[in-house]
């Protein structure tokens, strides 16, 4: 007993004198320590930096066309972001899982300010688009951030870690109200809510490079003595192309649908029609080619109740996370806010709000009850009965709204936050060094299911309100002799069009505007109706999924950082 003892007391001596990071030395101190904190800390605010350029252009969108436009092409902007980021995370995570991580999320950080400082000195739409693209380069490395985060903590805490980020995410889910308080209150405009973007990349960057280390290429190949030529080599390039072009074609046919062109062009069928011919051989080429290093690893998605039921959960959640978060801005602006910008902001948290609220419930809730599955079961059939209950807004269900909005969007974050964690564990033992590869293809499937959902729901609610609006136009103002030139009037809804009829009384426009209120009542009606089969969908799909076993529930950690030390086997913070 003594000589056992012994030898594990030098094994941890050896351990302290070489810096190298192995998984049992993460077993022997499992608990948390000041480098860990630190480190955490850092990717949360690398998390906060990839939500702040999601928001805050979507927010601001249409006052970035107004003051550099009009440009029919200003949809890219946001556009841009999905577009690249979509992509990158998956391959971001699966590179750094051969690499190393340090210096991909420095990459992406560097990447996201140069695009904030883009944005903030821009002259045209174009250049707009091109911070947009930055960002989405930038947010896919940055988005790494829910694997790394949960391989420095004991298992154990791996959700209760995502609950944790999440909530961390308290600044940059406060974006919009920041991004108006700019625009009603300054001068700068639009511009500022950009520069406090560029502060919070650059701090927070140099934040990063002092004082996340995860392990370094040497230490994550000191068993196997593979040399960074030798691994470079063996990258899938013909799988990284596929995945790459799959996904930037098929958004882009996705994108132009019902916006450059109609959804039966060719420009529209031709993208998406080799996009998903990519990815179908993608999926071939990957499961019987002999690889070393697949892009997408067959063995990962063989767990399928583990991990790909997981897969569809996260696509069905971003059809409605995403898609919400440009539907419900609108709509409230239509129905609820008025011409406020303060106002318009603080209806725009109340998305943000609930997500932050799930960050919370995760961590102290649900990650102590277990069950997983039927956790997910029970959020995906509360989150289809509240999509699908959204359909009973009206033009005076202000307090309705409020109430059911925030808590709609816990019932969305939830799963999404909760499947990162089910992911990473699902792994096993076997397969922990994939993390980055399996926790980044969750990402990349919300986005998916993020644009598709943008693009049905955008194409419902067009179709519906454009089908709606004459009748409840005439309805409002029977007898009124230029029915044609109010139609169209109606279509733009403000106050120079409705000037320019012939003939407009205050009445006529005041019965006009709630004309084309209840129509967009109709309109999201049949948006939110539609959900609802999506809704079915993951419910089915989280049936199929299984929990997470209990023995993953330990005290080991995957990786410690280098800068963490042992010293008589006891742990420092040195």
């Amino acid at each position: 007993m003594a000589e056992k003892e012994a030898a594990q007391a030098v094994h941890v001596e050896d351990i302290a004198g070489s810096g190298n990071v192995e998984c049992d030395a993460a077993e022997m101190e499992p608990r948390m320590n000041m480098q860990t904190i630190l480190a955490f800390l850092a990717l949360a605010s690398q998390y906060n930096a990839y939500v702040l350029t999601l928001l805050i252009p979507s927010t601001t969108l249409s006052y970035i066309n107004a003051d550099l436009g009009p440009d029919p092409n200003f949809t890219w902007i946001t556009v841009s972001w999905t577009l690249c980021a979509s992509f990158l995370i998956s391959v971001s995570g699966r590179l750094s899982d051969i690499f190393g991580r340090r210096y991909f999320m420095i990459c992406g950080a560097c990447i996201s300010f140069v695009g904030t400082i883009v944005g903030a000195t821009a002259h045209s739409i174009n250049q707009m688009i091109v911070s947009g693209v930055l960002f989405g380069l930038g947010s896919g490395f940055q988005e790494m951030g829910y694997a790394a985060c949960q391989e420095i903590v004991p298992n154990k805490y791996r959700m209760w870690a995502i609950g944790v980020f999440d909530f961390l995410g308290l600044i940059a889910q406060s974006g919009p109200i920041v991004a108006y308080a700019f625009i009603a209150k300054t001068a700068i405009g639009w511009r500022g809510a950009y520069w406090y973007m560029c502060a919070f990349h650059g701090f927070f960057a140099i934040v990063l490079f002092f004082t996340y280390y995860p392990p370094t290429f040497t230490t994550k190949h000191k068993n196997d003595g593979k040399t960074k030529t030798q691994l470079i080599k063996e990258i899938d390039y013909i799988g990284l192309f596929l995945f790459v072009a799959g996904c930037v074609l098929f958004l882009l046919g996705i994108n132009y649908g019902g916006r450059q062109y109609a959804w039966n062009d060719a420009h529209v069928i031709a993208p998406m029609v080799v996009g998903v011919l990519c990815l179908v051989a993608l999926g071939f080429y990957e499961a019987y080619a002999d690889l070393p290093l697949p892009i997408m690893p067959p063995k990962i998605f063989k767990k399928w109740r583990e991990v790909t039921m997981i897969y569809v959960i996260c696509f069905v959640g971003g059809m409605l996370y995403y898609s919400l978060n440009v539907i419900w801005p609108r709509q409230s602006q239509l129905l609820y806010t008025g011409p406020n910008k303060i106002i318009q902001g603080l209806y725009a948290e109340l998305i943000p709000l609930g997500s932050i609220s799930a960050g919370l419930i995760l961590a102290f809730g649900c990650s102590k009850l277990g069950h997983e599955r039927w956790q997910m079961v029970a959020l995906m059939t509360i989150e289809t009965a509240l999509i699908g209950s959204l359909a009973s807004l009206g033009v005076d269900s202000r307090v309705q709204a409020i109430a059911m909005v925030p808590f709609l969007s816990i019932s969305i974050s939830l799963p999404q936050l909760m499947a990162f964690a089910m992911i990473s564990l699902g792994l096993g033992e076997e397969f922990k060094d994939d993390i980055g590869c399996a926790v980044g293809l969750a990402g990349s499937f919300r986005l998916l299911g993020g644009s598709v959902a943008t693009a049905i729901y955008s194409a419902i609610n067009n179709n519906t309100f454009a089908s709606k609006l004459p009748g409840e136009v005439r309805a409002a103002t029977p007898g009124f002799s230029n029915m044609a030139a109010l139609m169209k009037a109606a279509v733009a809804n403000s106050a120079s069009a409705y000037a320019a009829v012939p003939g407009i009384t205050q009445e006529v426009v005041i019965a006009t505007q709630m004309a084309v209120k209840l129509a967009y009542v109709q309109a999201y009606r049949t948006t939110y109706l539609s959900a609802i089969g999506f809704g079915a969908l993951a419910i089915g799909a989280a049936l199929l999924t299984k929990s997470t076993d209990v023995a993953m529930k330990n005290s080991k950690r995957i990786v410690r950082l280098e800068n963490e030390r042992v010293v008589g086997g006891e742990g420092g913070g040195g």
